[in-house]
């Protein structure tokens, strides 16, 4: 049961389109392809997660998209995306709470597929921002350029996170593999019938 439950995540992650921004290493950097935090790397990085999600969200509150000189439809199709980002960071920092607690393999993948919904609400956000319609021209052009900025930063910022994350979850996906694999060489085998 669990193994198949490996194998559909597995199979699901892959399936999760690539983010489309890499992360870059400084030269001298050594990066591990997989990294299983500890326990004390793990509430670190989850409380740094945490309060990189407050203040995403502190700045996208600051945000008046419904200043910007839309036509009716584009204006609601924008607001949509600035609310589905907000959502999102909800429910990122609520799975944060919940892993903070007790880390689950089935926690660490509800927070994963909450991170890309994230950053594909980011996505929006900002192609939205930048959208002709949106940057027609004057005061408010240059106040929806201002905020595809900052949402790119925010992007790019929970881009690094989320990789991080990824490396983990998935090598603590491999140590639980490794574990049932043992537990199954281990496991005592039934004797042939005569």
């Amino acid at each position: 049961m669990i193994r198949k439950l490996l194998i559909t995540v597995f199979a699901f992650l892959s399936a999760v389109p690539a983010f489309p921004h890499t992360t870059q290493f400084t030269p001298g950097q050594t990066h591990a392809a997989l990294h299983l935090m500890n326990d004390g790397e793990f509430a670190l990085f989850l409380k740094r997660l945490d309060t990189d999600m407050l203040v995403s969200q502190a700045q996208l509150k600051k945000m008046d998209v419904k200043s910007l000189s839309l036509d009716p439809q584009e204006s609601e199709e924008l607001e949509r995306s600035y609310n589905r980002c907000l959502q999102s960071l909800d429910n990122a920092r609520e799975e944060i709470q919940k892993l903070s607690q007790k880390q689950t393999l089935k926690l660490d993948l509800v927070l994963l597929i909450d991170l890309n919904d994230l950053a594909r609400s980011l996505d929006a956000l900002d192609q939205g921002l930048i959208s002709p319609v949106a940057v027609g021209g004057g005061s408010g052009a240059q106040k929806s350029l201002r905020y595809a900025r900052e949402v790119l930063g925010i992007d790019v910022a929970l881009a690094t996170d989320i990789s991080t994350f990824q490396h983990h979850f998935l090598a603590f996906t491999g140590v639980i593999d490794a574990t049932l694999d043992q537990a199954d060489h281990d496991a005592p085998q039934p004797e042939p019938q005569k």
